[in-house]
């Protein structure tokens, strides 16, 4: 048996493991459910749910603050909680609704099962080191692919830079998606009856999705109690009436609802969680952020370069369809609602007082990095996290915690190098 060495040519050529052919020697995706789902087309009722479901995560995310690259960060440092008290809301949330589906109306449920699924499926090499590049790429750049769009959306000085170097990040993994659909993704793959945890425990889904879901919401408690939402507030002088420390009287008397710059986290991840709901109904698909990154570039290589396109079945499967194409109408919604949220708080463009970003190299490396990385584990932090947690998807119980690895590493490393986050005072 002779080895076959990687060509350049065979960067863009269809992956061997994703294919199969027709009957009329059409190249198809081995898994035709995925096939139906990733070629079905995008009605204007549809277009208008992602755009309303994307309003709402623009809105809320912005309140939250999660789209600020500090925040981010001290996340994976540990040193602040808003992220992952708006991760958790919202995937227990998520998680509640989808059961409340899935005891009513099941065939929806399995539906949304199916759009999440990948064909073939990624195995844990692929599905944990993507992840952990994801998570670095959030530690280094301070944005996700989700938060990216609210950055765009408040006019965040770099979010431009992120956005590029997303797009490199895409393109850089069409590029050697053979190689790595050939040699990664089948290493660890599990079973179609192993890739949910319910087949692995045999029990219905709310048996397990409910406790899940309550465990979730007790962390997020927990967090609130011992660590409270208003002392990771990024603008606490806005909130006193003097230098000295901020009571809760004061806190209370000074907040308007619309104009508050800080909302509670678990607030904003309640209605982010909810989005599941006019997704699954309309889209017949759940909560994620980079496929549509993905849809963006392919369609572009589509229309620029259509001979190269049509020799890669994953530009072919990516460039358009609904459960590619919604994403984009999801991004739309996104970026109006953060500028409006944004507005209403006088934290657009230029915010007084200023919105910490990262330089331009950190931003473009990062974005490289969550895009490259969530392509790598076909997930990102709400893929994955609020959506696959949620459906109680086994691979992304493998990929949150890898990412969450990849970005606690990162960021006490690059700490080192004398990081400073001094927008962020916290009150005594």
């Amino acid at each position: 048996m002779t080895n076959r060495r990687l060509r350049a040519r065979d960067l863009i050529p269809t992956s061997p493991m994703a294919l199969e052919k027709s009957s009329n020697g059409s190249a198809t995706t081995a898994d035709s459910p995925c096939e139906t789902s990733t070629k079905s087309k995008l009605t204007w009722s549809a277009a208008g749910a992602a755009i309303s479901a994307g309003l709402i995560f623009g809105w809320f995310v912005q309140k939250s603050n999660v789209y600020i690259p500090d925040v981010i960060f001290r996340q994976m440092k540990m040193e602040q909680f808003t992220m992952m008290k708006i991760f958790l809301s919202a995937t227990a949330t998520g998680q509640i609704w989808l059961t409340l589906v899935s005891l009513l109306k099941r065939n929806r449920y399995d539906e949304a099962v199916n759009a999440f699924t990948t064909c073939p499926s990624k195995g844990f090499l692929s599905i944990s080191l993507g992840a952990i590049i994801l998570g670095s790429g959030m530690a280094v750049c301070g944005a996700c692919p989700g938060t990216v769009t609210v950055q765009i959306g408040t006019g965040l000085h770099y979010a431009g830079v992120v956005l590029a170097g997303g797009f490199v990040g895409v393109l850089l993994y069409i590029i050697l998606e053979p190689f790595l659909s050939y040699k990664l993704d089948p290493i660890g793959r599990l079973g179609k009856q192993k890739q949910n945890l319910t087949t692995w425990f045999d029990v219905p889904v709310w048996k397990l999705a409910f406790p899940i879901s309550l465990c979730l919401i007790a962390i997020v408690v927990v967090l609130e109690i011992f660590l409270p939402y208003k002392h990771d507030y990024p603008y606490p002088q806005s909130y006193c009436k003097s230098t000295s420390n901020c009571t809760t009287s004061e806190y209370v008397q000074t907040i308007r609802v619309l104009s508050d710059p800080t909302w509670p986290p678990y607030v904003s991840g309640i209605a982010v969680g909810s989005i599941q709901l006019i997704i699954v109904a309309a889209m017949k698909d759940t909560m994620g952020s980079s496929t549509g990154w993905t849809s963006l570039i392919a369609g572009l290589i589509y229309v620029t370069i259509p001979k190269i396109a049509r020799k890669s079945t994953y530009i072919m499967n990516s460039k358009d369809g609904l459960a590619n194409v919604w994403q984009i109408f999801f991004y739309m919604g996104a970026i109006v609602a953060a500028a409006f949220a944004a507005l209403s708080s006088n934290l657009l463009i230029n915010p007084s007082p200023p919105i910490e970003s990262f330089n331009p190299v950190r931003s473009f490396f990062g974005g490289v990095m969550i895009l490259f990385g969530s392509r790598l584990a076909s997930g990102c932090t709400s893929g994955h996290g609020i959506s696959g947690l949620a459906l109680l998807n086994t691979m992304s119980f493998v990929a949150v915690p890898f990412m969450f690895v990849g970005g606690i590493f990162t960021a006490f490393a690059m700490d080192g190098f004398h990081y400073h986050g001094n927008y962020f005072s916290v009150p005594n």
